[in-house]
């Protein structure tokens, strides 16, 4: 039997599609192909009864002037039920990666929310008091503060004399020798002066020859004056004896001859003192020479000490001095040694009593970052220098307060690379204490009757014992004790075991232990 379509396209009998009219010709429609598209049960068996000789041939097209091929329905029904089994797998796999998601998202939530509820329970536990332990090993306390570099030794060669820039022999970063010359300075005037003192010790000098010429004129004079008397008597003795008046007239006119031997020494004298006055003269011409060449020396500017040339600020031709036009320009030559620097820094009123001569120290450098020196302390000042050079941090905290006194470190053996005036900051340290037992400074509490500290003696009921203790220091943070703990012991630093006894102590001061060994700034042995 034949199926045909009627020619609404609309099975007959069977109101859908998959309805056919028997005895039916005609071709169905390719655009509307039954292929994959549901049969109905009575279709298909009404097809399966189609005589194998009234259907198409097997090798030829499924649907041929209205006649099916049951194998062709047979393989159309395998299809259809192959496409819906893939459907129902896919369906299936979807469902089962959302269930597998979803529990996934539950057990994460599960561990996130025990995790969550673990932690809460925990901080609900501990909420109740705070444990540290105590510690045991050595405590330090420090002082730290700013300042700047400077030169053990240093000086500025500075001309005494006015004039013109020179030569110029040295240059920043050159090392020199004591007494080495630096630069020189032109002058005139100088040279002027040399010149007149020299003359004028040549008229000294020829002054102090006419001197001596007068004087020994006058000892020349007394002498020629006394043998002249002395002849003339011999004259008139000679007269006497020859006798007769005529020889004894002229022996007497001959023996009236006298030498007045008063005014030849008085001339002397006159010529003496002239003479006297001459050397004075050239004594005084002598200074003035020397004074005018040293001055012409000063012309040539020298090192007063071995060391370094950290600054040139002069020029050959420049004016120096009184001639130098506007403001100056400081030291013309600085010479250091750098052989050793030192650190000034200002301690604050609070902390300067913690420090003393000789302390080590450590100092580091802003220009430096990795450079880190060993350096002590060689002075202290007695008297406040006002603000300071730096702002100094001691075991109270703060900065640089209204009274500081200034301290000076010295570095042995400084680094190649520093320059003075640059940036450094020391920390003293002003206490030592080896196998000191700390605890934080929250931990110890006090009363009328002394220093306690809470200890844990049971974990498990978070019960605790208190326990006597003496504060040997403290640096802000943790405080060194003495008493009835050890290393280990867990000690109450906040919660519900603190409530109501006692503000911590606000920092613990130096004291003596059983044996009455000072730890106020030494190293001491307290565990």
């Amino acid at each position: 039997m034949a199926l045909r379509r009627n020619h609404r396209g609309e099975g007959e009998g069977a109101g859908d599609r998959a309805s056919w009219n028997a005895g039916g010709g005609g071709t169905w429609p390719a655009a509307e192909h039954p292929i994959g598209a549901p049969v109905s049960p009575a279709a298909t068996a009404e097809l399966a009864n189609v005589p194998a000789s009234g259907g198409p041939d097997p090798a030829g097209p499924a649907w041929g002037d209205g006649l099916v091929d049951a194998s062709a329905l047979a393989d159309m029904q395998a299809f259809n039920d192959l496409k819906a089994k893939r459907k129902k797998q896919k369906k299936r796999k979807i469902v089962t990666a959302v269930a597998v998601a979803a529990a996934l998202i539950v057990a994460a939530g599960g561990v996130g929310f025990w995790y969550v509820s673990d932690q809460a329970a925990r901080a609900l536990q501990e909420a109740g008091m705070q444990f540290a332990p105590v510690e045991q090993g050595t405590f330090t306390q420090t002082v730290s503060a700013s300042g700047n570099l400077r030169p053990v030794a240093s000086v500025s060669a500075t001309p005494e004399v006015d004039g013109i820039v020179g030569e110029v022999l040295v240059s920043e970063g050159d090392a020199v020798a004591a007494g080495q010359t630096l630069f020189t300075v032109v002058n005139a005037e100088l040279d002027k002066a040399v010149t007149q003192a020299a003359q004028g010790i040549e008229e000294a000098r020829n002054g102090v020859a006419q001197a001596q010429n007068a004087v020994n004129d006058a000892y020349r004079a007394k002498e020629q004056g006394r043998q002249a008397a002395a002849d003339a008597q011999a004259a008139a003795a000679e007269m006497a004896a020859a006798g007769g008046e005529g020889g004894a007239g002229a022996a007497a006119a001959a023996g009236g001859q006298s030498f007045d031997e008063a005014s030849a020494d008085s001339a002397i004298r006159q010529a003496e003192l002239s003479l006297n006055s001459a050397n004075l003269g050239l004594q005084n011409a002598q200074a003035a020479y020397d004074e005018a060449v040293a001055r012409a020396e000063k012309r040539t500017v020298t090192s007063s000490i071995a060391g370094s040339v950290v600054a040139v600020n002069i020029e050959p031709g420049k004016a120096l001095g009184a001639a130098a036009s506007g403001a100056g320009t400081g030291s013309p030559v600085q010479i250091a040694d750098l052989s050793q620097m030192k650190v000034s820094i200002g301690v604050n009123e609070i902390d300067i009593l913690k420090v003393s001569a000789d302390q080590q120290a450590t100092v580091t450098f802003t220009a430096a970052p990795d450079l880190q020196l060993p350096a002590k302390v060689v002075r202290i000042a007695t008297t406040s220098s006002g603000s300071g050079d730096g702002a100094a941090v001691g075991a109270y905290g703060g900065s640089g307060a209204a009274v500081t006194y200034a301290v000076e470190l010295l570095i042995e053996a400084p680094d190649p690379r520093l320059k003075p005036g640059m940036t450094a900051k020391a920390t003293i340290v002003t206490q030592t204490i080896e196998r000191a037992l700390m605890v934080p400074i929250s931990a110890v509490q006090t009363d009328g009757a002394g220093s306690y500290v809470m200890v844990l003696v049971d974990p498990e009921t978070q019960e605790t014992e208190m326990r006597a203790v003496e504060t040997v220091a403290s640096d802000g943070l943790a405080t060194v004790v003495k008493g009835d703990v050890k290393p280990g012991d867990s000690v109450v630093v906040g919660g519900g075991a603190l409530g109501g006894m006692g503000a911590p102590l606000a920092g613990g001061g130096a004291a003596s232990d059983a044996s009455g060994a000072v730890v106020s700034g030494d190293s001491v042995v307290v565990g």
